[in-house]
């Protein structure tokens, strides 16, 4: 599924079909979580990892980014109404992926992500998700 990056945190919820934009993110599944109140947005990243890493490093933090402005902004609850509210866990589950790079860039971007006033001020006032988290899932062995 996709979801468009977002302009702004005041955007309005538009129809899915408007939500597609030019810098758009592709979500590969949505599924509940460990709880009721928990919901998973999952990006999956297999293939070959070519050196250098960082092109392919900067394409999964733009994945991201687009996870935590559809979360904020509204796309994911107008997509899926009974996440509304509840706690979103982002996970990116690599398949065959340099471990120490990609643990070390996850680890960056789960500490840093969420620094930003605005996106403090759109999670302080929980209209659309109450929390957010990441989780990385390494797996080399299919």
């Amino acid at each position: 599924m996709m979801f468009g990056r977002a302009t702004g945190l005041k955007r309005t919820m538009a129809k899915l079909g408007s939500m597609i934009a030019a810098m758009a993110v592709a979500v590969d599944f949505i599924a509940r979580g460990a709880s009721e109140d928990e919901w998973l947005m999952v990006l999956v990243e297999e293939g070959q990892w070519a050196q250098p890493f960082e092109a392919r490093l900067r394409m999964i933090q733009e994945r991201l980014y687009g996870c935590i402005d559809a979360a904020i902004d509204g796309q994911l609850a107008a997509q899926f109404p009974e996440t509304l509210g509840k706690r979103i866990v982002v996970r990116l589950d690599c398949y065959d992926a340099p471990e120490p790079e990609v643990s070390g860039f996850f680890e960056r971007f789960s500490e840093g992500a969420l620094t930003s006033p605005e996106y403090r001020r759109a999670l302080t006032d929980g209209t659309y998700v109450s929390d957010l988290q990441f989780q990385l899932n390494l797996d080399t062995a299919r």
